[in-house]
């Protein structure tokens, strides 16, 4: 991959009209993130808005694979390389992760990227806590346990370090979604 014109292909395709090869070159990414994340780590910085932009409800299955590919590279790259990126993420996260009648799916990954980001940047994402902890604790009950539960925990409990008053109100939320695990 780090010898090819890969990256440089991928990007192209990020931007395609075309719904399908969006929601696919969003799937790629997400695999390259988990399987080879060095090898994304200098085109983080184009890629990131890519995905942000695909934040759109009304093509359900190209914003699915974006926001999970930024959950994976979130994971893999740290908050460094998403920092920068975070103004631009965050209003269109939460919008979604607050929207009723979206699918499962989608909601899901919302919670899982929503906690990754919040393990890899707490400070970051903690004070917009509140924006989000009862819909986050709500569909993340739902969600299988695997590594993907656990990073959202992880990064549950890291915003509330930073900000225990931000999950206040949804405390009883918290409590329904720790025990689910």
């Amino acid at each position: 991959v780090a010898n090819s014109n890969l990256l440089n292909l991928l990007f192209t395709c990020m931007n395609d009209e075309t719904s399908e090869v969006r929601q696919s070159s969003f799937a790629l990414v997400g695999d390259l993130a988990r399987g080879c994340p060095n090898v994304l780590q200098p085109v983080l910085s184009q890629y990131i808005p890519v995905l942000t932009s695909n934040f759109v409800t009304n093509f359900s299955s190209v914003c699915n694979n974006a926001i999970w590919a930024l959950g994976e590279i979130a994971i893999k790259a740290g908050g460094p390389a998403i920092t920068p990126h975070l103004q631009h993420i965050l209003p269109k996260l939460i919008a979604i992760m607050n929207t009723s009648n979206l699918l499962r799916s989608l909601l899901e990954n919302a919670a899982i990227t929503l906690g990754r980001l919040g393990w890899v940047c707490p400070n970051e994402m903690a004070p917009h806590l509140p924006e989000f902890a009862s819909n986050l604790c709500l569909h993340l009950r739902e969600i299988r346990n695997d590594i993907e539960k656990e990073h959202t925990l992880f990064g549950l409990c890291a915003m509330i370090r930073v900000n225990p008053h931000g999950v206040m109100s949804s405390f009883s939320f918290l409590c329904n979604a720790i025990v689910s695990y």
